[in-house]
């Protein structure tokens, strides 16, 4: 399947936010985060300016590495799985990562979602959990009170 890959324009936000909501990840909101969304190429009868997936990302710096960008959330719809959207969009952000100097790029997988996790495997991703020692922590609730002081 043939498709576009394209910096997300503001006539693109209902149907973004609505493939967003449709991933179960929500949007940060945050003015950092850019966004490359996939739409149908005009060989597509009818199906122009279709959108079809998106990844959600934002620069950072790591003080290990050096600048990194952060795949917040990669989607694609579920009809047009398989048949290399996904790796379109990864490779296009891979591409605005090296042009902007990054060395790496960082993003998590839910354990449940081992199609994905061998998707990125097969991409040269390393489980760094698994490979480098690294784990991904989560401070909140009742811990993150009692961190800031709060004692309610």
């Amino acid at each position: 399947m043939e498709c576009i890959v394209r910096p997300a324009q503001s006539a693109d936000c209902d149907h973004l936010m609505g493939m967003i909501l449709l991933s179960a990840d929500g949007f940060g909101g945050d003015p950092f985060y850019q966004c490359l969304v996939a739409e149908l190429a005009p060989e597509q009868e009818g199906k122009q300016g279709h959108l079809i997936g998106y990844a959600l990302f934002f620069f950072g710096y790591s003080v290990n590495t050096g600048r990194i960008v952060y795949l917040e959330n990669l989607y694609v719809v579920s009809e047009s799985r398989g048949q290399g959207i996904g790796k379109k969009l990864m490779s296009e952000v891979a591409k605005l990562a090296l042009a902007r100097g990054c060395v790496e790029m960082k993003f998590t997988v839910a354990e449940w979602n081992v199609r994905a996790l061998a998707w990125y495997r097969q991409l040269g991703a390393q489980d760094k959990t698994e490979a480098g020692g690294w784990h991904c922590v989560e401070l909140g609730g009742e811990a993150l009170q009692r961190l800031a002081g709060d004692r309610r």
